[in-house]
């Protein structure tokens, strides 16, 4: 479980951390800086849409030059408020509002990259850079654990806004909604062998079939019951409430258990927006709680991104120069592997990867983001390199934003799926 592997700190530090960084106390200093970062994420939301850049780039953009400035104390991208206060209500506003009926014909594809996929995309990762860069078997297989999660919550933005078909944009964003869980559990698995030296096989595959199969369950059982109780009150403010506590429960209880609450909340996510939705919701309450998800989602993503740009140093990205270019090669190398493969190993009226051009997108589309950055960053201590893989981590998620990310909109047009203008 992540609690027992003692990784991630407390919601007490959270505030602590917040209240002291701000120089004020308590409460109040919290509230006074998460108030700046959400005007601060307000504005450069404008400029983004005024430069017509994809949102989350221009946010990380930001936060970097910030922090490069030093004009203003920053605080950093603590990785306990990624996964227990920002990752929930990110992963079930994606899967409360994905479509089941475009999702039904694709799921094997979607579990084959989400599921294998990770694997390998972690195996292959580990292979590169223990070949290239003489690190530890073990300390390479967690960091191909830490970079093999796709975060493409800027790609779907630019797919929905040039129009590339649904079939891709559904497939790259629930794609995400189940690695992220996966990577999770195979991060947790792995943190122990890099860190003692040892590995009990049987002992991991208990703690993987645990961590997978027991988030699904909670998430699903939890989705049904929120589901039933939503079909007996008609009052969008409870109902709005109700959804909420599904979003922020399923996860902390699956995760209280040694569960995934990764998985748990994406399974609550897709009950609840598809089952809860025929079963006893108004089309007023439909539409609100879309808008209500919508919000939520806006602002997780909006911080989240900011503290990431916050949280990335230049100057320990160049010393780490060459590691950092193997992982960006590896990391680009494993998804297009994973991405040919499973395109070869489904039947050609679901496959995924129908032309080379569709290859070439999910490919560069494959972004890493915010969750990479937080799993380098709760790296105990004592984990062998530890600062060799931080700064390969955050090399792949600057370069996987900035780079792939701005070019994505102009490779999509050039590959034909949007008009050249």
């Amino acid at each position: 479980m992540l609690g027992d592997s003692q990784v991630f700190v407390g919601f007490g530090r959270i505030a602590a951390l917040a209240a002291t960084e701000s120089g004020t106390s308590g409460v109040e200093g919290v509230v006074e800086r998460y108030a700046w970062l959400l005007l601060a994420a307000s504005l450069v939301g404008m400029l983004a849409r005024r430069i017509n850049a994809p949102y989350a780039v221009v946010l990380v953009i930001g936060g970097l030059l910030i922090e490069e400035s030093h004009v203003t104390q920053v605080p950093d991208l603590d990785p306990a408020l990624l996964l227990f206060v920002f990752l929930p209500p990110l992963l079930f506003d994606a899967a409360f509002r994905l479509d089941a009926r475009e999702l039904r014909p694709l799921l094997r594809p979607v579990l084959l990259l989400a599921v294998p996929g990770v694997v390998l995309t972690a195996a292959i990762v580990a292979v590169v850079v223990w070949a290239v860069l003489d690190l530890p078997l073990s300390t390479a297989l967690l960091f191909g654990s830490i970079v093999a999660a796709t975060d493409p919550v800027a790609v779907i933005g630019i797919f929905h806004h040039l129009k590339v078909p649904g079939r891709l944009s559904v497939i790259a964003e629930a794609e995400s909604l189940v690695n992220d869980g996966m990577a999770i559990t195979l991060y947790v698995v792995l943190l122990g062998w890099a860190t003692t030296g040892t590995f009990d096989v049987s002992d991991s595959l208990v703690v993987l079939v645990k961590e997978i199969a027991g988030g699904v369950a909670i998430g699903t059982v939890l989705g049904l019951v929120g589901s039933r109780l939503t079909a007996l009150i008609d009052d969008h403010l409870i109902e709005m409430t109700l959804s909420v506590s599904l979003a922020f429960g399923s996860y902390l209880i699956a995760d209280t258990v040694g569960a995934s609450g990764a998985l748990a909340g994406v399974a609550a996510g897709l009950v609840h927006g598809s089952y809860g939705r025929t079963i006893g919701m108004s089309a007023n309450t439909r539409q609100l709680l879309d808008d209500l998800w919508e919000f939520l989602g806006f602002v997780a993503n909006a911080l989240v991104f900011l503290l990431l740009g916050f949280s990335v140093h230049v100057e320990d990205l160049l010393d780490e120069a060459w590691p950092v270019t193997v992982a960006v090669v590896a990391v680009l190398a494993g998804r297009a592997i994973v991405t040919t493969l499973v395109g070869h190993a489904t039947p050609k009226r679901i496959d995924p990867v129908r032309t080379w051009q569709e290859a070439a997108l999910l490919t560069w589309g494959g972004l890493r983001g915010a969750l990479t950055a937080a799993l380098a960053f709760a790296l105990p201590a004592n984990t062998p390199h530890r600062d060799v893989l931080v700064a390969m981590a955050f090399g792949v998620v600057l370069f996987s934003l900035v780079v792939q990310g701005l070019s994505l909109p102009m490779l999509i047009r050039r590959l034909g799926f949007a008009p050249v203008h």
